[in-house]
């Protein structure tokens, strides 16, 4: 057994990044250099039946809608808009017997986000088995402005933001239904010089840890900076709801960092602008993640969340 972070590790000491790929294995998404002055950035999720949703529970719109959306925030965290989408399909052999609506209403959970972001669904394949639904999406994308963003950025004094509030996102399934992030991603890049970026799909404290391997840095934040969603339980004690903000993930909410000269004006202008954004910390040098609670002590922070196992 071995974790899928170790797997990517051995991948990238297997795979030479070659021209015109620019950016390989490790970050969002990857990019291609296309001409002198433009660059094309290309992400891809697979999401199962039994992992990714529950077809028992939840419908076929629904889940189509998320395959999407979460490739959708992939681009986002890169600081591009889509271009084309690509979908292949393993559907169990019994599928379309027992829903004969399956196809149509996977497709129209698609449609919902090819028309909300306008990109065309450009191609994809189809195969059955007898196994469970598997859905593979692949995007192309190009940035909003003349780099995509990076999670390696990061730099020593950087503010840390988050784009909105954290943890609970099973709890009224909000994994399936959130909205990802592209019109801030844009709106940042037209604000800001963003230095890193990344989306949080598996969980803060696993999220920020990566950031800051990536970049070779570390990060302090405040525990009582941390937005917690109006999902988690309220009766819970305040460290069971922390810890459901730092680990539930797919929150798919913008994790970035920004010179600390422009937080104070970011945060005006977004405020301005009735866009979330919440300052939790800041980027250090050293290695690690340190939490500071309310009387100011510090604590190593574990990277607790969804980590994959293969």
């Amino acid at each position: 057994m071995t974790t899928e972070r170790q797997f990517i590790r051995d991948l990238q000491a297997q795979f030479p990044t070659l021209p015109p790929v620019t950016l390989g294995i490790g970050d969002d998404g990857a990019v291609l250099d296309v001409s002198a002055d433009s660059q094309q950035v290309i992400v891809t999720d697979l999401l199962l039946d039994g992992v990714h949703f529950d077809l028992n529970v939840t419908s076929p719109f629904l889940a189509g809608r998320k395959a999407v959306a979460v490739n959708l925030s992939d681009l986002a965290a890169m600081g591009c808009k889509p271009t084309a989408a690509f979908v292949s399909l393993a559907v169990p052999r019994n599928c379309l017997r027992t829903s004969p609506d399956f196809l149509r209403e996977l497709f129209r959970g698609i449609q919902q986000m090819t028309d909300e972001f306008q990109f065309s669904l450009a191609g994809g394949d189809t195969n059955s088995w007898n196994g469970p639904f598997a859905i593979n999406v692949c995007l192309t994308g190009v940035p909003f402005s003349s780099r995509p963003f990076l999670r390696s950025d990061a730099r020593a004094g950087d503010a840390i933001f988050v784009t909105g509030p954290l943890g609970g996102s099973l709890v009224r399934d909000r994994h399936l239904t959130f909205m990802p992030r592209l019109h801030i991603s844009e709106w940042l890049s037209r604000t800001v010089v963003v230095h890193a970026m990344m989306d949080l799909s598996d969980g803060l404290s696993l999220d920020l840890h990566r950031m800051m391997e990536a970049s070779g840095a570390a990060a302090e934040i405040s525990a009582s900076a941390i937005p917690i969603h109006s999902d988690v339980p309220a009766e819970w004690s305040p460290d069971k709801r922390l810890a459901a903000a730092l680990g539930d993930g797919e929150d798919f909410e913008l994790l970035f960092t920004a010179k600390e000269s422009d937080a104070a004006t970011l945060q005006e202008a977004a405020s301005e602008n009735g866009i979330l954004l919440f300052r939790i910390g800041r980027v250090t040098t050293g290695a690690g993640v340190q939490l500071i609670d309310a009387q100011g002590n510090h604590q190593s922070l574990e990277p607790t969340g969804w980590q994959h196992t293969l």
